[in-house]
């Protein structure tokens, strides 16, 4: 391992939030030098290198240690990059020099082809080292802001394989489930293995050439599912020649095939997800990075600022709190873009916000509630207004919950007076991210705004998210005279009870959320469940899915 090229400004991962709401707000990289990114050129200019001949994947070892004295917050931030043509990984921490390995001389061997890069929450590095048929594991070590390399092992039985991605099983910091998963793009297939100390065990895999469910054609990207502090079971890979996003899931000791959606780009190279397991798709030909939520619906795009990106990450930090003795893995609002290596790209920093797009009411069936419909870009904590448009006067407010990236659609639940003027629905959505930022969109009801319930009042409203992954809100609205005894059920689809929801619910909209679990706090299995309304003499009934 060799030093080289002392840099003030580094591989970058800046420690503020996005003060505004955009999906995607370019950062500067380093504003104490004006730059927007770190480019061939600037290198040159700055040190007289060009620091890479191809980068192209990046991840990032971050840490956040809170305390009860001074520094009271520290914040750690380590960035690799592999770089396929100079065959080696660059490395360093912001602020200091930079360091190269190659793997020459070590137990392993030298490196050829490095592409697709992973990390856990102890630190190991996940290497695709293509051209040598195998993924190389690497122990990363930091202490006094400088970090070492250690080879740990290998794993071999892969042809060309582009990428890797870690998943903590869903219980991060314990092992015994943590899985690796392998795109192995020689063999147009996809293996998973169980991590061990010291190697990995093949477990199962899925794939072959061809173009149907079941097989591929040139997987060249993959990601393991998330949601809030784990990962799930679900994995996606970008199959390049049939131009799919594939959803598989590790059940049972086996890959199923879950769905698949085609995404309309030449090729992704690289595939990514955030804390929320929003997936993140870069597609260099297109020059664009797309970002789709867990079950593959598009709901944003960052383009015409890019050059030929390759790849586009999103870092989970480990934060622990020294007062109370918690530690957790956590997102940060932020990703890093690695574009083609010239002059005017490279690597650049984006913040990550929250967006309402398509915001519209409308108009119940006869007799029915209206309803407001709207696309979120991201996970965020969402409320409801309804003011007069001449006054400014809020005429009913009500938060519809916390909500994730996707279209949903919620009932306008609250009463309005008759001399309501001209009326206007706000809707405010505030990123799920520690100070993240918040953004409102607008649509007007139309004059007098008419009732936003039935004359009736008693309605059972589709539930949000369904399918459902972790957690789902159901929404009903009651009358005064059928609050008392009201309940709501969920049952399987053998009719069993799952859990009962009663008491504490007032006249008007009512929101509970179920978490997959029963009446004793234990996770259910997937598969079909229904919910029902008993309330005022009247049962009400609605059906979701609970996927794992």
């Amino acid at each position: 391992m060799r030093r080289f090229l002392p840099l003030s400004f580094c591989l970058v991962l800046a420690t503020g939030q996005p003060v505004t709401a955009g999906t995607f707000d370019r950062a500067r990289i380093a504003p104490e030098l004006g730059l927007d990114a770190i480019t061939r050129g600037v290198t040159r200019e700055h040190t007289g290198r060009d620091v890479f001949a191809n980068p192209w994947a990046t991840v990032t070892i971050g840490t956040v240690d809170v305390y009860d004295v001074f520094p009271y917050v520290e914040n750690r931030a380590f960035q690799f990059v592999s770089d396929p043509r100079w065959n080696r990984l660059v490395f360093g921490e912001a602020g200091r020099s930079l360091r190269a390995w190659d793997g020459a001389g070590s137990t392993l061997g030298a490196l050829r082809d490095p592409r697709g890069l992973a990390v856990d929450e102890a630190n190991r590095l996940y290497v695709a080292d293509a051209g040598n048929d195998r993924v190389v594991v690497l122990q990363a070590a930091t202490e006094f802001g400088e970090v070492s390399l250690a080879p740990l092992f290998e794993i071999r039985g892969l042809s060309n394989p582009y990428d890797v991605a870690y998943s903590d099983g869903g219980t991060p910091f314990e092992s015994g489930d943590d899985m690796l998963y392998v795109a192995d793009t020689g063999r147009n297939r996809v293996v998973a293995f169980a991590l061990e100390a010291n190697g990995a065990r093949r477990v199962a895999e899925v794939g072959d050439l061809g173009g149907g469910r079941g097989h591929f054609g040139g997987p060249l990207a993959i990601a393991a599912g998330r949601d809030g502090a784990g990962n799930t079971p679900d994995v996606y890979v970008a199959d390049a020649h049939s131009h799919r996003l594939v959803h598989l899931r590790y059940e049972g000791g086996a890959l199923r095939w879950i769905g698949e959606a085609t995404h309309g780009d030449d090729v992704l190279t690289s595939l990514e997800t955030d804390q929320w397991g929003n997936l993140y798709a870069a597609a260099p030909n297109q020059g664009r990075i797309r970002k789709f939520n867990a079950a593959l619906e598009p709901v944003a795009e960052l383009s015409g600022d890019l050059q030929r990106p390759r790849t586009f990450h999103v870092p989970l930090f480990t934060v622990r709190d020294h007062r109370s003795g918690t530690v957790q893995r956590a997102g940060r609002a932020s990703g890093v873009a690695v574009d083609q290596w010239t002059d005017a790209s490279g690597v650049s920093l984006w913040n990550l916000g929250v967006e309402v797009k398509a915001l519209a009411v409308n108009a119940g069936a006869a007799g029915g509630a209206r309803s407001a419909s709207f696309l979120l870009t991201d996970q965020a904590d969402v409320t409801v207004e309804l003011f007069d448009a001449a006054s400014g006067r809020s005429l009913a407010r009500h938060p519809a919950g916390t909500l994730g990236a996707g279209t949903h659609t919620i009932p306008l639940l609250d009463d309005l007076s008759g001399d309501a003027g001209d009326v206007v629905l706000r809707l405010t959505a505030a990123s799920s991210y520690p100070d993240g930022p918040t953004t409102t969109a607008q649509a007007r009801l139309g004059a007098g705004g008419g009732p936003a319930t039935a004359a009736g009042g008693l309605a059972l409203f589709a539930n949000s998210p369904n399918p459902v992954t972790a957690s789902t809100r159901i929404a009903f609205a009651l009358t005064p005279a059928a609050v008392p005894g009201a309940s709501l059920r969920v049952v399987d689809a053998a009719g069993r009870t799952v859990r009962t929801f009663a008491g504490g619910f007032v006249p008007g909209i009512n929101t509970i959320t179920w978490d997959g679990a029963d009446a004793r706090g234990h996770r259910v299995p997937a598969g079909v469940y229904f919910y029902g309304l008993d309330a005022g003499g009247q049962s009400f009934h609605r059906k979701l899915v609970l996927v794992r």
